[in-house]
């Protein structure tokens, strides 16, 4: 049997990783439109969930020892003073590519077709409508019996199964980057730090990735501040401009920042769906449930679908077997979808208002 993935991001490797060992991993094949190498986050937290999803879909790999510890969050006034300090489950922050290549290196037995997107669904003239193959940019077809779209929040392929499920409309956004610090890197240590505008909308992270490398973003208000577009002058001059007057380490990890490198993220969520598969073509990762960032469960959540696919489809022989798996696969997972679209909600909310008396929430969702 053929597994065709539609999406080369962490749910699309993932998702290759999980079926290496299975009947549908035995001919799998990765499409992906942009080359390798394309610009992206600048990294993710691997929480706990992701974190024992990992364990199970590639045992293999030192996952905890791809990236750096994080053990505690300090949360703290834009000018540095701590406001609350709270000891979490043991995460890990990981840089992108370097993670990617890591689950790109587990999906050992997943064929990589890179640089055409997905046009057309091709279905099957017999009743079921199953797909039975997918149409590429190139005019050329990929048949297979079960079907993966990992191809994120703006997912073509979700708009062709459910068109009537739209992302929401951009609230906050994001810059995010990362600085060559040695020196700040070894003082944020395994602390999550977060500061906050007393007035709200406005928030700046970083945490290390690596001993030379630390991970930032500054999200704010998009209704207050229009930024549009995300030049490296541009992104330099706002990010300075916001943070004036800010605590030191900000101010440090600006100055070494290169901004080519950096970009600009209109942070979107997708309300739950009812469904998150038909008969063989399933949903997973932000094409299912793009959450917001306050989460950080968007690429954590894509680990556990690929993670409850694995189980479900360990013993598919048809695609009968598919079709059953996809169905016990949304009742499953459904339910934390919502969970995380409300959590991001609330979350969104607390930090465009001012901080209360008792000082700002945690930014993280187990």
């Amino acid at each position: 049997m053929r597994s065709v993935i539609i999406g080369g991001g962490v749910a699309g490797f993932a998702v290759g990783a999980a079926l290496r060992d299975s009947n549908l991993g035995s001919a799998s094949v990765l499409v992906e439109r942009r080359p390798s190498g394309s610009p992206g986050g600048m990294g993710f937290i691997l929480m706990p969930n992701g974190l024992r999803a990992l364990d199970q879909i590639a045992p293999e790999i030192d996952w905890r020892g791809a990236g750096r510890v994080v053990d505690e969050i300090s949360l703290r006034s834009a000018g540095g003073a701590v406001l609350s300090h709270h000891p979490i489950a043991p995460a890990v922050c990981v840089g992108r590519m370097s993670f990617l290549n890591l689950l790109r290196s587990a999906a050992r037995t997943t064929a990589l077709r890179e640089g055409h997107g997905v046009v057309e669904l091709e279905r099957r003239d017999d009743d079921d409508g199953s797909t039975a193959a997918v149409r590429l940019e190139d005019g050329s077809s990929i048949e297979g019996d079960a079907f993966f779209a990992c191809d994120g929040a703006a997912s073509r392929v979700r708009n062709m199964m459910f068109p009537e499920a739209q992302l929401s409309e951009v609230v906050v956004k994001e810059i995010v980057s990362v600085a060559h610090a040695p020196q700040l890197a070894a003082r944020l240590g395994s602390t999550f730090y977060k500061f906050h505008d007393e007035e709200g909308g406005l928030a700046v992270g970083m945490l290390a990735e690596s001993e030379t490398r630390v991970v930032w973003f500054i999200q704010f208000d998009a209704a207050r501040w229009a930024l549009a577009h995300g030049g490296a002058e541009r992104l330099a001059h706002f990010a300075a401009e916001r943070t004036a007057g800010w605590s030191p380490e900000i101010r440090e990890a600006l100055e070494q920042t290169d901004f080519t490198q950096s970009h600009l993220w209109p942070t979107r969520d997708l309300p739950p769906l009812a469904e998150l598969a038909q008969e063989n073509l399933a949903l997973v990762g932000d094409a299912a449930h793009a959450c917001l960032p306050f989460t950080s469960q968007g690429a954590n959540g894509a680990l556990v679908d690929a993670a409850v696919l694995q189980d479900l489809l360990g013993g598919a022989r048809t695609r009968a077997d598919v079709a059953r798996a996809f169905r016990l696969y949304s009742e499953i997972r459904r339910p934390h979808h919502r969970r995380m679209f409300m959590e991001g909600r609330r979350l969104r909310a607390e930090f465009l208002a001012p901080m209360p008396s008792g000082g700002p929430c945690v930014p993280l969702v187990a």
